[in-house]
């Protein structure tokens, strides 16, 4: 029941917003995805937080430091890099490597395999921007992220109502922040090269990543928070509007836990207070 009331929220989300109706992911949709990440990143500073990508095998140098690396096969073409990554311990998938992207994008397809909408886990309405324009979409946290032997917890995702063709979903490199990427399109594998380990990185995160991340959950609280003190300044007293309260009183609840959630995780690793 807990599931079947959620969806029909969300399709009345999606109902309100026809450029996504029966729409599969694209080239362009790619490179749209890559434009807004590149906006974000520039305004936001997020370049310090992704790694470098470089094309063909990694150097051989003679460094005093041996760097661990970890190679991937991939399918798919140059333009679309597709490797299987294994979400929370249980489901494997083959997700589409976008060098582009800072976060992860999954389908929901996958997520309903790996049990997201019909768990007690926080899960966040939210809109992302495409090539038909803005649609809806579900924002929640993975456990954890695996590809290959490279392995990161506490993913922050976004679940999209798009259809993917040939793969469940966008893999960004927020996660891999601990590595250098190398692509290897005429061996068809993707080399990660660990970096060596740094004080500054809480949890392999770096402080960008911390101070952005924190100030994106605060934002998607405080916004929840006005829709919800809006709809109880409202005069009427409708079913309709007693069910958008209950529904926003829940959302902030979900943005409040997911905040709480990210707070616990970076008191794990003793992030400095300043960047929260």
């Amino acid at each position: 029941m807990r599931i079947r009331a959620f969806t029909a929220l969300i399709l009345l989300f999606i109902a309100i917003s026809p450029a996504s109706a029966g729409r599969y992911f694209t080239n362009q949709d790619l490179e749209k995805y890559k434009k807004a990440s590149d906006t974000k990143k520039t305004t936001s500073g997020i370049n310090n937080n992704v790694p470098a990508v470089k094309y063909g095998p990694p150097p051989q140098e003679n460094w005093d430091y041996k760097p661990k690396k970890y190679v991937i096969p991939y399918s798919g073409s140059s333009r679309r890099i597709v490797i299987q990554v294994t979400f929370n311990n249980r489901v494997t998938a083959p997700m589409l490597l976008d060098t582009g992207a800072t976060g992860m994008l999954i389908s929901l397809n996958l997520a309903q395999k790996l049990g997201v909408l019909d768990s007690d886990r926080a899960r966040l309405l939210s809109l992302v921007g495409g090539v038909g324009g803005v649609i809806p979409a579900i924002f929640t946290i993975l456990d954890s992220i695996k590809v290959g032997e490279v392995e990161y917890d506490f993913i922050p995702t976004t679940i999209s109502f798009l259809d993917f063709r040939g793969f469940e979903g966008l893999v960004g490199m927020d996660f891999m922040t601990n590595y250098s990427v190398y692509i290897d399109t005429k061996r068809r594998r993707v080399v990660f090269e660990e970096l060596p380990e740094s004080s500054n990185m809480p949890a392999g995160r770096s402080e960008t990543w911390w101070r952005y991340t924190f100030r994106k959950f605060k934002s998607m609280k405080s916004e929840w928070r006005r829709y919800r003190d809006k709809l109880y300044h409202e005069d009427s007293d409708s079913l309709r509007v007693r069910e958008l309260r209950a529904f926003a009183d829940s959302q902030y609840e979900n943005a409040e836990d997911l905040y709480d959630r990210l707070n616990v995780y970076a008191s794990e690793y003793s992030v400095p207070l300043e960047w929260r």
